[in-house]
């Protein structure tokens, strides 16, 4: 009897322990999208254990990246990517570039559908390409660039209308020395992915239900990459771009999705300049300037009047390069997640004109005082629409005023 048992009970086990194999190998196929032995087995415990959770944004009143329910992910699997074992890293190849922010993006829509969320596509603003040229060249990491400009502002000038959030990543040790082990660019861009998603902010950014496209960046030394994503919806289109002339701030368009304009702020940032290593390597985060310049409200009609002319508003702010020592010395890891709060009370700017109907929208409002006030610098045009009963965030467009 026992002579047949035990032949079954071994096959059993052995089919079992085969099974289990298959799903682990499977699994970092999903994950990483080729087959690496020992990496599947090392990395294997973090992927099944690894459960939903809520994270706090970048910007104050954002809402956070709860997984979504009810939305089914349709993107089209990517085709199988072959990089070579060793590129050269400090001289990709058009080709492999485009390769590696295909592979990329499949890392994300495979976690994005994990929690029921809609695919991304690949979009086409340069911003990202451009910073992350520009960390890999001066080897720092940070959100905010040599030249001083911040995710958005770069966004805005490279043709950018929607909200954007960016996720960046760069290695550490920020001074490397050359890498002598070969990696593959995919092992490479893995690493990088893996990281963002250890990050809470960075992980809600990947998982925000609200992003409809994502542009990629990938820039490579001999001793590491170094990777941008940028993210952004697509629910604004404008007939007339947001802009500042002879004082008054006007702009029009439609929105899409069935949503309805809710609310616009300005924010204010001083004119941008270079900044030092030193100085970037001390940030963390950012912000949609250093503190709102007004909130804009429709006229109040005949007979009615607003009570306030001004909202005690709350917000927090990662440090800002600019309030730091140009002389500061370089560090070389990455810079701890210092968060600073913030109360001011924000003067209401009551439009000239505010016309909804029902999508469409047309805004005209005088900012002569808070121009005179605050000076030249970066406007940053804040659109916010009501989708349901939720309260999203449609713009962070940049006016640059001299």
């Amino acid at each position: 009897m026992y002579r047949k048992i035990i032949p079954g009970l071994t096959a059993f086990c052995a089919a079992v322990f085969l099974g289990v194999i298959g799903i682990i190998l499977w699994q970092d196929y999903r994950w990483y999208g080729d087959f690496q032995l020992g990496r599947a087995f090392t990395s294997a415990g973090a992927r099944f254990a690894e459960i939903p959770e809520s994270a706090i944004g970048l910007f104050q009143g954002d809402n956070p990246a709860a997984p979504a329910t009810g939305i089914t992910a349709s993107a089209e699997p990517s085709p199988e990517l072959d990089f070579p074992t060793a590129p050269q890293l400090n001289l990709i190849s058009p080709d492999e570039l485009l390769r590696g922010r295909q592979f990329m993006l499949r890392l994300i829509n495979a976690d994005r559908a994990r929690f029921n969320l809609s695919p991304v596509a690949l979009g086409g603003n340069p911003a990202a390409q451009r910073h992350a040229g520009d960390m890999a060249q001066h080897s720092y990491r940070s959100h905010w660039g040599t030249d001083g400009l911040t995710p958005y502002m770069r966004y805005t000038r490279a043709g950018g209308v929607n909200r954007e959030r960016e996720n960046s990543y760069g290695p550490k040790p920020l001074l490397a020395a050359p890498n002598t082990d070969a990696q593959s660019l995919t092992d490479l861009l893995s690493g990088a992915y893996r990281e963002m998603m250890s990050r809470p902010e960075q992980r809600a950014n990947i998982l925000d239900r609200w992003h409809r496209r994502v542009n990629i960046g990938i820039a490579c030394n001999p001793a590491a990459c170094w990777v941008v994503q940028q993210f952004a919806g697509d629910y604004v289109l404008f007939d007339e771009l947001p802009a500042i002339a002879n004082g008054e701030l006007s702009f029009a368009g439609r929105l899409a999705d069935g949503m309805e304009l809710d609310g616009a702020a300005v924010w204010y940032h001083p004119p941008p300049h270079s900044l030092t290593l030193g100085q970037l390597d001390a940030t963390y985060s950012y912000g949609l300037g250093q503190y709102p310049a007004t909130f804009l409200r429709p006229p109040p009609g005949p007979g009615r009047y607003y009570p306030d002319d001004r909202s005690t508003y709350a917000w927090r702010n990662g440090i800002d390069p600019y309030t730091l020592n140009p002389e500061l010395n370089r560090a070389n890891t990455p810079p701890l997640p210092v968060v600073l709060s913030h109360t001011a009370a924000v003067p209401w700017t009551t439009a000239d004109l505010w016309k909804v109907n029902g999508f469409a929208f047309r805004v005209a409002a005088d900012l002569t005082p808070i121009l005179e006030r605050d000076g030249p610098g970066v406007y940053t045009v804040q659109l916010w629409a009501k989708a349901g009963a939720e309260r999203v965030a449609l713009t962070n467009y940049s006016i640059f005023v001299e």
